[in-house]
C-alpha cells in the first residue's frame, strides 16, 4: 500500500530536488559548450554523443522541475539560482579544454550527480516514504552511470 505524504513532506522533499535540478541545468549547458566547441580526431563522435546527452537532460530537467511543481514548490529557473545550488562547477569564461579533458569532465559530472540522485532517492525511500520519486531518481541515476562509463573509455 502506498502511503500518503503530508504537504510538509512534499515541501521537504522539493527542497532536495532543487540542488537535483540545478545540477541537470549546468551539465546541460556544460554539454551545449562542449558541443558547439569541440575539435579533435573524435569531433563527429563526440559531436553527436553531447547533442545526444543534452537533449537527454533537457528531458530530465523539465521532469526534475515539474516533480518539485508537483510538490508544491516554484522550480529554480535562473542561471545564478543553479549556480547557488549546484554541486558543479561550469567552465571559466572563454575556456574551451581539448576533447579528452571534455569527455573526463562531462563524465566526472555525470558520476557527480548520479552519486548526489541516489543518495537522495535513498533519503526519500528511508524517511520519507516517496517510492515513487525515489524510483525515478534511481532509473536516472542507472543512466548517468552509464553516460560517465561511455564518456571514461574515451580515455
Amino acid at each position: 500500500m502506498t502511503k500518503t505524504l503530508s504537504n510538509e513532506t512534499k515541501l521537504k522533499i522539493a527542497e532536495l530536488l532543487k540542488p537535483i535540478l540545478a545540477d541537470q541545468f549546468v551539465l546541460y549547458t556544460k554539454a551545449r559548450n562542449y558541443h558547439w566547441n569541440v575539435t579533435g580526431n573524435m569531433f563527429f563522435t563526440l559531436h553527436i554523443k553531447f547533442e545526444e546527452l543534452y537533449t537527454e537532460l533537457a528531458n530530465d530537467i523539465d521532469e526534475t522541475a515539474e516533480r518539485i511543481r508537483t510538490y508544491g514548490l516554484n522550480a529554480p529557473g535562473t542561471m545564478s539560482e543553479f549556480l547557488k545550488l549546484s554541486g558543479l562547477k561550469e567552465e571559466a569564461e572563454a575556456t574551451y579544454p581539448d576533447q579528452f579533458t571534455m569527455a573526463k569532465k562531462i563524465s566526472d559530472d555525470y558520476d557527480f550527480i548520479a552519486a548526489r540522485l541516489n543518495e537522495v532517492g535513498l533519503k526519500l525511500q528511508k524517511e520519507y516514504g516517496d517510492e515513487i520519486t525515489a524510483g525515478k531518481l534511481y532509473s536516472i541515476a542507472e543512466r548517468y552511470e552509464k553516460h560517465a562509463w561511455l564518456l571514461k573509455s574515451l580515455q
